[in-house]
């Protein structure tokens, strides 16, 4: 009875006991959440993740990213100062230009023969000009002078051709010539033989404020002219001849005397003439009254021109 009271003791009491160790298990469990939670939160909080306390290993590509960048970074630096820098000279210059394009401008008018076009007589003719005014007709062949071979350009019906661009750039150098001899207060002198254009030539000097001499030359005009003025004379300083021939086609006193006393000359001459004693020989048709009357116009305008930059240039 013992035996079975013993042992059906405890099974009696079996499912108290069990609750009371479930209660205790569960306090237990309880207990343990909270010390770990407790011991978790000053560690979340105080406590730095191991990343930042431990040094950072870089990779061989991430360095060379990083230095690509700073690089790059320099290279814009440089870039924009280059650009500030580029742009203060390219101030800087506009300013010089100005500067230099004033001082050229003085010297321009204190110094015009360094230009070779500063009166712009390029632009009072043009080669249509020539043609329409007959200036390319010469003579017969058989009257061509060896001297005038270069300027021709071929043959017509018999009738020698002049090459009109080779007239055209020495009469440019001729009008060039006649207006600075104007802007140095020179004087010019036209002189013509032929009768048909006396009043052409007269006219056209008058109108330049200049003189002519289109009559019967005096020979000793030039080279004895105290004895036939009386007194000390003033020799002009450029004669131009619209023709350099004579009516008894043979060559102008004046060219010759002119050599003679150093005057500078322009003359028209046609292929019968000889050009060696001219100083700026212009070859073209000295007959034609168009053609006169074109040379006329021209040498006009080059002196007006001279005289206009005359009146323009600061007084020394």
């Amino acid at each position: 009875m013992e035996y079975e009271a013993a042992v059906k003791g405890p099974l009696k009491l079996k499912g108290v006991a069990n609750k009371e160790i479930q209660k205790k298990l569960k306090k237990k469990n309880k207990d343990k959440a909270k010390n770990e939670a407790e011991s978790s939160k000053p560690k979340e909080q105080n406590e730095t993740p191991q990343s930042y306390k431990q040094p950072v290993v870089k990779t061989k590509a991430q360095l060379k990213f990083e230095q690509m960048k700073e690089e790059q970074q320099k290279k814009r630096i440089l870039e924009k100062a280059s650009k500030t820098h580029k742009q203060r000279n390219a101030s800087v210059l506009k300013v010089e230009q100005v500067m230099d394009l004033k001082e050229a401008e003085v010297k321009e008018l204190a110094n015009p023969l360094k230009f070779p076009d500063y009166f712009g007589v390029r632009k009072l003719f043009k080669v249509k000009d020539l043609f329409d005014a007959k200036v390319h007709y010469g003579h017969k062949e058989g009257t061509l002078d060896p001297n005038m071979k270069p300027y021709i350009f071929g043959s017509r019906l018999g009738h020698l051709i002049f090459d009109l661009d080779k007239t055209a750039e020495l009469l440019q150098d001729a009008l060039n010539f006649t207006a600075h001899i104007a802007y140095r207060g020179g004087i010019i002198l036209f002189t013509c033989h032929y009768p048909q254009h006396t009043v052409v030539v007269e006219r056209a000097a008058e109108q330049a404020g200049e003189y002519a001499h289109a009559r019967e030359w005096n020979h000793p005009l030039f080279t004895n002219s105290e004895k036939i003025y009386q007194g000390v004379t003033r020799l002009p300083d450029l004669v131009i001849l619209i023709s350099t021939l004579n009516p008894q086609m043979q060559d102008h006193t004046a060219v010759r005397d002119a050599a003679k006393m150093c005057i500078p000359t322009i003359g028209i001459v046609d292929s019968n003439s000889n050009p060696n004693l001219i100083t700026y020989p212009v070859p073209g048709n000295d007959d034609s009254a168009s053609a006169v009357q074109l040379y006329c116009n021209l040498f006009r305008d080059a002196i007006l021109l001279g005289k206009s930059k005359r009146s323009q240039a600061p007084p020394s």
